[in-house]
């Protein structure tokens, strides 16, 4: 029989066959959670069976905020149709049902199917709505039925997932606080990440401008490395590595997938040692939980929510704010001006996290730590990402004011879309003069950070480590940005690192090193050594005495690879990455760089050539130490051979 079979009361004269205006009330709050529902299965979906497994880039809190946003943005509709229906009840109470069911589809098929235009999923959304209006038509009393029995479970799924989400912390922190202490006297660990900071820009490393007097001044503490490289030129890939101790190729990172789950990470590791785990991260794109980096984190903080930006969850207000957007452009001005910049503000606002705002969350964390627990913190900081924008209230430091602050404004803005190529030099400038200004604001909130960790006397047992992921282009080798090569100004970055013992003090390490190792090197400065899963081995032999009293300075060859290029293509296809995977080797003064798909290969000495101008690898005399570095590639790669059958570096083990 059918469900909707009932003993419908008769309908009104002229009404026969449609809905009244509480009935098309009803179906849409219902379409409204069923909407959300389908968008968030649809995510979901979309990241399982998907060829890239993508990321999500959005608030863990989507679950439950897409469904709610949904349930308001129906109900508005709704109440619209309602009266619409109450004044018009043969047209509007026609239409109304049908449009709604479309409506409530549409977000969840355009995920499905990206590929498809969205007016094809419109036209099948309305099929759909066409064929399912009819069966609540014919008998609306039982419809009321279905509909005010189904809500509440829709309802109640959404709580749930409120609570699943809202309330996996509490119960982080208890099981943290149930796992028993490390050794006494275990120190605090503090890893600070400065994305995007490349170490020349810095007069920590002789830079001529003032950017860091405050990590000079650290520097002064602890150790001081020259040479760091990241074993990537991107934030996931880089970040991966220092978590896990594995190349990036190991662990099949990809610029839209997640880190998979086959290794354990430093926050794990630690976690399951006894040590309270807490994150901070400005770069929510690829630091966040989305990722697989807070994998053991206790707290792990990323997204802000800032309304009503955060409407934009949900799939049909982020749509709608983009159409509004791209069709109004024509009419950016005069009196239209204003509601369409009021838009911008309020859809579009920029919600990165200045460094003030990382350390004022980080520092009420610390309020609030379980005392007499040893924690393992981690904070990112984004200000030197593009758009090289400095957080307000902050000053200019560097070069010369902008004729037009809009104008500095859009483009920097616009930085990573437009063709630096033909722009003038004076652009160049511009940027290169606005990075530096972000980095000395970096430099400045570290100073303002480490002070009120001494007057709390937070640093007498803790072990910091200060590194950047990756560096950035500026128009050196006309490249810029970052994930796009493998040249020195975007895997040399900064490192510091600050024993708790506070010895040896302004030491400096002159030989290439790897941020693969910062797991290893972690575990051994805090005595943990000891069952390690991390691969690599600890950069304290770099000033350990060994047994003949030197210390065990031995030469190692250092990785960094990327195997595609940046999406966001802010080179528009003349980067080496656009032309192939890359991978590179530094091993003394020698830097060898390979193009897997060109079959390029590039030699340089950076000790006399730092800028990497003057290409050795055809050069004759060059020769034998071209094979010597092949020959190395090619073990190390059959060292480590790549997660889940990639073949990223199988070339290296045949050549």
């Amino acid at each position: 029989m059918n469900r909707f079979a009932s003993r419908d009361r008769p309908r009104p004269p002229g009404a026969a066959g449609r809905l009244g205006p509480l009935e098309v009330l009803a179906l849409a709050a219902w379409c409204g959670l069923a909407a959300g529902e389908l968008e968030v299965a649809a995510r979901f979906g979309h990241r399982i069976l998907g060829p890239t497994n993508r990321l999500f880039f959005m608030t863990r809190h989507f679950v439950w905020l897409v469904p709610l946003i949904d349930l308001a943005l129906f109900l508005a509709l709704g109440a619209g149709l309602a009266l619409a229906t109450r004044r018009g009840p043969r047209q509007a109470g026609w239409w109304g049902p049908r449009l709604t069911i479309a409506l409530a589809l549409l977000p969840a098929l355009a995920l499905v199917g990206p590929r498809i235009y969205v007016e094809a999923w419109a036209l099948v959304a309305l099929g759909i709505g066409f064929r399912a209006a009819p069966l609540l038509e014919r008998h609306p009393a039982a419809a009321r039925r279905w509909l005010a029995r189904t809500a509440p479970a829709l309802l109640g799924l959404v709580l749930l997932q409120a609570a699943w989400t809202l309330g996996a912390e509490p119960i982080k922190r208890w099981r943290e606080r149930s796992r028993p202490l490390p050794p006494a006297g275990s120190p605090d660990v503090l890893l600070i990440v400065l994305d995007t900071v490349r170490a020349d820009r810095l007069s920590l490393y002789g830079y001529p401008r003032p950017t860091t007097p405050h990590l000079q001044r650290l520097a002064a503490r602890g150790v001081r490395f020259d040479e760091a490289r990241a074993p990537a030129p991107w934030t996931l890939a880089s970040h991966a590595s220092f978590f896990t101790g594995r190349w990036p190729h190991e662990l099949d990172v990809r610029w839209l997938a997640p880190l998979r789950a086959d290794f354990p990470t430093l926050a794990e590791e630690l976690g399951a040692r006894g040590y309270a785990t807490a994150g901070f991260v400005a770069n929510a794109g690829y630091c966040s939980y989305d990722t697989g980096l807070d994998r053991g984190f206790t707290h792990f903080d990323d997204y802000v929510f800032a309304r009503p930006a955060t409407l934009r969850t949900a799939r049909l207000v982020d749509a709608a704010v983009k159409s509004f957007t791209e069709l109004t452009l024509p009419l950016d001005a005069g009196w239209f001006h204003r509601p369409r910049a009021a838009v911008g503000d309020w859809f579009f606002r920029d919600e990165r996290k200045s460094a003030e705002r990382i350390n004022r969350d980080f520092l009420d964390w610390l309020d609030r730590r379980e005392a007499g627990r040893p924690a393992f913190m981690f904070l990112n900081y984004l200000d030197a990402h593009t758009p090289y924008l400095l957080p307000p209230g902050a000053r200019r430091r560097f070069g010369v004011a902008p004729e037009s602050r809009g104008r500095f404004h859009r483009t920097l803005m616009d930085w990573s879309l437009l063709d630096k190529q033909r722009l003038p030099r004076s652009y160049r400038k511009l940027a290169g003069d606005a990075y530096d200004d972000c980095v000395a604001y970096l430099d400045q909130q570290i100073g303002a950070l480490f002070d009120e960790l001494e007057r709390r006397g937070a640093l007498e047992r803790t072990l910091v480590i200060i590194t950047s992921d990756h560096g950035e282009g500026l128009g050196e080798h006309d490249l810029f940005m970052h994930g796009e090569s493998l040249y020195r100004t975007e895997t040399r970055v900064p490192l510091l690192i600050l024993p708790p013992s506070r010895r040896p003090s302004g030491a400096v390490v002159r030989q290439t090193v790897s941020l693969r190792d910062l797991p290893a090197t972690i575990l051994d400065l805090i005595g943990l050594r000891d069952g390690s899963p991390f691969p690599g081995r600890s950069l304290a032999r770099f000033w350990t005495d060994g047994p003949g009293g030197a210390p065990a300075v031995e030469a190692e060859g250092v990785l960094s690879e990327v195997s595609a290029p940046n999406p966001s293509d802010p080179n528009h296809g003349r980067a080496p990455t656009h032309r192939g995977p890359l991978v590179s080797l530094a091993e003394g003064d020698l830097v060898y760089i390979r193009n897997e798909g060109d079959g390029r290969e590039e030699l340089f000495n950076e000790r006399d050539d730092p800028d990497e101008l003057h290409d050795l690898a055809r050069e004759e005399a060059m020769g034998p130490a071209l094979a010597r570095l092949r020959d190395h590639l090619r073990r190390l790669a059959a060292a480590t051979p790549a997660a889940g059958g990639d073949r990223r570096l199988s070339s290296y083990r045949t050549r």
